[in-house]
């Protein structure tokens, strides 16, 4: 939801500018004079809070001085020797941590001469500032799931992504749980990220923050509002960008989407939408579910449901993916509200050096029931090296017209594989840009047993 104009910045002024001027403008660790944008930012009393839109907005600067608003020894509590606030900086990758002038440098460049000065000291190896209060300021990376067990049991203050849109959701609210209130302290607890549109994160950070129907609180960023940057130069550089880079980058256009793909465009896919009162009638003569199991801790565990009918239309007339590492419940009503389209055979994923033996006789286990009662078939099929290959004979069945999409489907899962049938690329460098294609794979082990019976 965005606040920028809809806030009564003038009364939130009057009831923070004292606290703002004594932990932003006379901290003594924030040499950074913030601009109004930012100052709107710093002032925004809410726990959670998103800064994003376009690139050179002074996103960045903004979490660093969130993060040391109150490091400080003023606000030791009283009878107290030290300050318990902790603060945490995420970004996604050590190399992005590490970039010249990132967040990480910013804090080197504002603190580190302050060492002898003002006793701030930096510990490298742990990649944490230590200010003389006792407040900590640590910087990390989040690459995968499995880094999320190095933060149980921590009690952290504050949070701040920088570049939310490069993190899945998962990882946000985990992060978000490590959020502690101390006693007796009058210091809030606050999760605060930045990020500009674009990346795996793009459609949850937008549906979070941007959409009109969040109710949380986002602040649009802007180079035409950052006094420190050479504007004109700038936009050179943006101009330089490809059209939807530039859309994202230059504008902050949250709506701004890739169009074309190799394999099929937009308008394409949108219209093989179809009416269930259109198909209705047809008839169905075998039904196809796809698994594509969760490999790792970002991907999803996808289901399709594919009918192919006498006339020689497949439809997809059911989507579901889910996150959760336990998704046999999940699957379990898949099938069984699928059951009128007489599903004959699940179809897993099989990823290559797997225990696949263990992992069907579980799934096996898991289905006995519904496999006894609908006479279903549990069986996986050899994952390819390639999801794009994977991807093809489905994209040119929607170009012929004869793979269609039941416009009833959850409209977020349909985005998602609408978004995946856009930017699947051969290029697997190309593709650690994107979120792993899990609905698009679900639908093509589906589809698979469907070859295997007609030949299309």
């Amino acid at each position: 939801m965005n606040i920028a104009e809809s806030t009564d910045w003038d009364g939130i002024w009057h009831n923070q500018r004292n606290h703002f001027k004594a932990t932003i403008y006379n901290n003594d660790f924030i040499p950074h004079k913030p601009f109004t944008n930012q100052v709107k930012f710093l002032i925004y009393p809410s726990e959670e809070l998103f800064y994003g839109g376009q690139a050179g907005g002074g996103k960045s600067d903004c979490l660093l001085m969130s993060a040391l608003q109150y490091v400080e020894d003023k606000h030791i509590p009283e009878g107290e020797n030290k300050l318990n606030y902790n603060a945490l900086i995420i970004r996604r990758t050590l190399e992005d941590l590490d970039m010249p002038n990132a967040i990480m440098d910013r804090a080197k460049q504002w603190l580190l001469p302050l060492e002898d000065k003002l006793g701030v000291v930096w510990k490298e190896k742990k990649k944490r500032f230590i200010f003389p209060s006792g407040a900590t300021l640590t910087f990390r990376y989040l690459s995968h799931n499995k880094h999320l067990n190095s933060y149980q049991g921590a009690e952290l203050q504050f949070v701040g992504f920088d570049e939310l849109t490069q993190f899945p959701e998962n990882q946000y609210q985990y992060l978000h749980s490590r959020l502690r209130k101390l006693e007796d302290s009058d210091i809030p607890i606050r999760m605060r990220s930045a990020s500009n549109p674009g990346g795996i994160g793009h459609d949850w950070v937008k549906k979070r923050f941007i959409d009109e129907e969040s109710s949380l609180p986002f602040i649009p960023s802007s180079y035409t509002d950052n006094k420190y940057l050479n504007q004109k130069e700038y936009v050179k550089q943006l101009d330089k960008l490809d059209e939807l880079t530039k859309l994202q980058l230059k504008y902050g256009d949250w709506n701004a989407i890739l169009k074309e793909g190799l394999l099929i465009n937009r308008d394409g896919l949108k219209s093989a939408l179809i009416s269930y009162n259109i198909y209705k009638d047809w008839q169905p003569a075998f039904c196809s579910i796809g698994i594509d199991p969760a490999s790792t801790g970002n991907d999803k565990f996808a289901m399709s449901c594919l009918v192919y009918f006498n006339n020689g239309n497949i439809v997809l007339v059911d989507l579901d993916a889910t996150p959760s590492a336990f998704p046999e419940e999940r699957l379990k009503n898949f099938i069984i509200r699928n059951a009128k389209w007489n599903p004959y055979v699940v179809n897993f994923e099989q990823e290559p050096g797997s225990d696949s033996t263990y992992a069907l006789k579980h799934w096996q286990g898991v289905l006995k029931d519904l496999v006894s009662k609908y006479g279903i078939i549990v069986k996986k099929t050899q994952s390819s090296n390639s999801k794009y290959n994977r991807a093809r004979p489905t994209a040119n069945l929607i170009r012929q017209n004869r793979l269609f999409f039941d416009d009833r489907i959850n409209p977020e899962r349909l985005r998602a594989l609408f978004n995946q049938y856009v930017y699947i690329h051969p290029d697997k460098e190309v593709m650690k840009e994107y979120p792993s294609p899990d609905e698009l794979d679900s639908l093509g082990y589906g589809f698979m047993e469907i070859q295997n019976i007609i030949r299309l």
